[in-house]
């Protein structure tokens, strides 16, 4: 089935009319211009694709209908609030005699300007006939492309350095459908979302036929892209074609078991399984970040550190895609231990210890509610120094501690089978409060001078979690009298003035009576 269908690709990519006969045709009518949705397979149909270009569905209830993601498409919404793509809003030029004949109008809207791109719409047998894209054939230079054979979002992902399709547009407009040509002459479309992603391509070939949200990737129109070379990437956009040259060889994919066993960091060794390889797959390993041999079913390896480690197999023949497949090498040593405040390296470990523990943890639970450490939705709320963040908050902002000052806590690391447990406690302080000390009245006596210095306070600052405890210590003494504290400072001084007053008055009046007697 899929050499006929080659065939008649082949067949149509060279009987297709090009968009200028398209246009002679219709060179003595009036153009008119707008919009239309026009289903992905029209949409494709004379873009010489080989394959039936069916809608997209999308099992989430929101990334269907965003315009930053699926700007320039139209979709219907499902009973459930999930939601299926079924094509884009293109511009078109027809002549209204066309528009009239039309039985489906496809939510045709008039513009009053010519685009700089757009598919003429003439009738085949009754039916809207939509052309190629007629606007302009730019070449994208400066752009680094790369092929991944271990993706989620399919078997196979092509990363686009840089486009920046982001916002409903990318810095060669706006995107509405990318084609994939192979070295055969081959042409394969890619639609939004399930295909295409920001700066991403990505599809499936049907070993991986579903992606993390659970939609379902349809994969039997690109089983043919395996073992073939991508020449060119071709973006359509509001302004016409965006070509970009490659050299992508697309490796076949297999089903095949792979299996390591988990291990000890001190084992030294480990085993694995590796079957269903084709006959032709000549197998070459390595395993990043460790120090280890290969041979026979078995890993041997030295100074491992605790943590998830990846085996790799490559065919060496270059014809086969690689195969992965995670272990993890564990202790049960437990490097870290809460002082308090935050967590820091225990007792006759190495810092270098401490920081591989930081680096891996995978988990944080507080109360009864874990949060995971690391990934898109994780929560930061242990930092690499050990200092835990009272103000963390999930992805939808809502904040991890409840403010009621005493936590139960339990953290958890990759490769630690040991968790490590500890209550925090945010309602005291490492140091207490010193009080201010108070003297009774008849414990000292007055100073007959006022006080000329002044000591300031001194203000000492503990921080325990983020809670802070001034205490503030004054110089002077208090005297206490009837229940009221006087200060003996400002007494001194209150009974110095008086004297001096009583003094200025006394010079005074013997001065006005000197001045009368005269």
């Amino acid at each position: 089935m899929n050499t006929i269908r080659k065939i008649l690709c082949l067949a149509l990519c060279t009987s297709c009319l090009s968009p200028m006969a398209v246009i002679g045709a219709n060179a003595d009518e009036e153009l008119i211009y707008g919009t239309m949705n026009i289903p992905y397979n029209e949409f494709f149909a004379n873009e010489t694709v080989c394959h039936e270009v069916d809608a997209v569905s999308s099992a989430t209830t929101g990334k269907w209908k965003n315009e930053n993601l699926v700007a320039g498409s139209y979709a219907q919404e499902n009973s459930d609030g999930s939601g299926t793509i079924l094509g884009v809003s293109y511009p078109v030029a027809l002549t209204k005699e066309t528009l009239d004949t039309l039985s489906e109008k496809y939510s045709f809207t008039p513009s009053d300007t010519t685009p700089s791109a757009y598919k003429l719409v003439t009738l085949k047998d009754g039916k809207a006939d939509f052309s190629a894209v007629i606007g302009n054939t730019t070449d994208i230079v400066g752009v680094n492309t790369s092929l991944n054979s271990n993706s989620v979002w399919g078997d196979y992902q092509i990363t686009v350095d840089a486009i920046h399709n982001s916002n409903g547009t990318s810095d060669i407009g706006r995107i509405f459908g990318v084609i994939l040509t192979t070295e055969k002459g081959e042409k394969y479309a890619l639609r939004h979302l399930q295909n295409i992603w920001r700066d991403e391509l990505a599809w499936s070939s049907g070993i991986k036929t579903s992606e993390p949200h659970g939609n379902v990737l349809n994969y039997e129109d690109y089983v043919g892209l395996m073992g073939q070379t991508i020449d060119n990437i071709t973006y359509i956009t509001d302004s016409g074609y965006h070509i970009l040259d490659t050299d992508l060889y697309v490796p076949v994919k297999f089903e095949n078991t792979v299996t390591v066993e988990n291990a000890g960091i001190t084992d030294g060794k480990t085993t694995f399984t590796a079957t269903t390889f084709p006959e032709g797959y000549l197998k070459s390993y390595s395993i990043e970040n460790l120090s280890a041999t290969v041979s026979d079913g078995t890993i041997t390896y030295s100074n491992a550190l605790p943590n998830q480690y990846t085996l790799k197999i490559s065919d060496a023949n270059g014809i086969y895609a690689d195969v992965f497949a995670d272990f993890i090498l564990s202790t049960d040593s437990l490097p870290v231990k809460f002082d308090g405040k935050k967590i820091t390296v225990a007792d006759t470990f190495s810092n270098s210890d401490f920081e591989n523990y930081m680096n891996n943890l995978s988990s944080v639970t507080i109360g009864e509610n874990t949060y995971g450490a690391s990934g898109k939705h994780g929560v930061k709320i242990i930092d690499t120094d050990g200092t835990i963040d009272l103000t963390a908050m999930t992805k939808g902002e809502v904040p991890v501690f409840d403010g009621s000052g005493i936590y139960e806590m339990t953290v958890s690391a990759t490769g630690y089978t040991n968790d490590l447990k500890f209550t925090l406690n945010t309602t005291k302080s490492d140091e207490p409060a010193t009080e201010p000390t108070t003297e009774t009245a008849t414990t000292k006596e007055l100073p007959t001078t006022p006080t000329t210095a002044k000591t300031e306070p001194t203000t000492s600052n503990t921080n325990n979690n983020n809670t802070n405890t001034n205490t503030t210590n004054t110089t002077t003494s208090n005297t206490q009298s009837s229940g009221k504290t006087v200060n003996t400072g400002q007494t001194a001084q209150t009974v110095s003035m008086l004297t001096v007053l009583l003094s200025v008055g006394a010079v005074m009046t013997a001065f006005f009576r000197k001045k009368h007697n005269k």
